[in-house]
């Protein structure tokens, strides 16, 4: 058994208490499996963590007392050693939804008293069987889209709860194989070197050749999806390339690794660039400049980007162009739905 495939065993108890609905087992499991010093790092308006006590008490304790029932479902379980020549560091990478019942107000989203989902992208180091770092990135506003309030810009892709892997294969439990996992990173890192050569006049570059004609791109919401190149291009790219100018995509700073056809990448920031066009979250152009945050995982089938989950992390971009997406929240009428 590779140190990767032991990874992945080892993290199934962590995984297989958050899927118990079971607080206790949850907390117990999140400081065992974590180290006392991991570096911990998770979206707006969490930001960093200060190790696994802090990740209980401040986040996922608040999130069990607004969905008493939570459960997470994973459909993506991958791990791998960081690519490339001179990398160090073993990962796993973990995708899925949260779902409960939204019975109390969280981060001022009020309670819908109805079943939810949320999706979530975690990435997390492996050293000496514990957990000693994570980047994590949660779709809040996708449970403020379920509550019925919407403090934020309409998306241009599609909403929905997007699926695992459409080959069913998305909790690998094959042995590691370096040979595929290496071939299938190298695939998706000439891809994105192709892809950020894109510009306004060119949204669809890098898609040609390296994605399947009718690819799906899994965005988060405030973004949304998108189906085939065309909507790719043209629903999701085009508005990052109009609107964002010195656009510089930190790709050999950030982290990459594969296990069989899942790659994964994970960068904090993953991408800088200037806000100087119109077009981009629907806002006018600020001249900031902004850090994007962002987990992807993409499945390789037969030589081309099949599927692609993105989880960007949205009220921390939209924090730096100027709105406190939950100030908003907090500032809006909200009409209260009776259990």
């Amino acid at each position: 058994m590779t140190v990767h495939d032991q990874n992945k065993a080892t993290v199934a108890a962590l995984r297989s208490a958050l899927a118990s609905c079971d607080a206790a087992q949850a907390k117990a499991a999140i400081i065992e499996g974590f180290a006392p010093d991991a570096r911990i790092r998770l979206g707006h308006p969490f930001q960093d963590v200060d190790g696994p006590n802090d990740l209980w008490d401040r986040v996922y304790a608040q999130l069990f007392a607004a969905m008493p029932d939570l459960e997470r479902r994973d459909f993506i379980v991958m791990a791998g050693p960081r690519w490339g020549v001179g990398q160090t560091g073993n990962w796993v990478g973990l995708g899925g939804n949260f779902v409960g019942t939204l019975s109390h107000d969280w981060l001022g989203i009020p309670a819908s008293h109805t079943p939810v989902f949320m999706r979530y992208q975690e990435y997390l180091r492996f050293d000496n069987g514990r957990i000693v770092e994570m980047e994590g990135l949660w779709d809040i506003p996708q449970l403020m889209q379920q509550a019925g309030v919407w403090p934020m810009a309409p998306q241009r892709g599609v909403e929905w709860m997007c699926p695992g892997p459409a080959d069913g294969q998305g909790t690998i439990a094959t042995p590691f194989d370096d040979a595929q996992a290496d071939a299938s990173v190298q695939l998706v890192w000439n891809m994105l070197h192709e892809l950020k050569q894109g510009t306004a006049e060119t949204p669809e570059r890098g898609l040609g050749g390296y994605w399947h004609n009718h690819a799906l791109w899994y965005g988060p919401t405030g973004l949304g999806s998108a189906r085939g190149h065309n909507s790719i291009a043209n629903l999701i790219f085009r508005q990052f390339r109009e609107g964002l100018s010195d656009n510089i995509r930190h790709l050999d700073e950030g982290v990459f690794f594969g296990d069989r056809n899942l790659v994964a990448f994970t960068g904090w920031p993953s991408g800088t660039a200037t806000h100087s066009g119109d077009g981009f979250l629907s806002l006018a152009p600020t001249g900031r400049r902004i850090e994007r945050r962002s987990l992807d995982f993409w499945r390789v089938e037969n030589g081309q980007v099949r599927e692609c989950w993105v989880m960007v992390d949205m009220l921390d971009l939209y924090r730096q162009l100027g709105v406190d997406i939950l100030g908003r929240l907090h500032s809006m009428p909200i009409e209260r739905k009776v259990a």
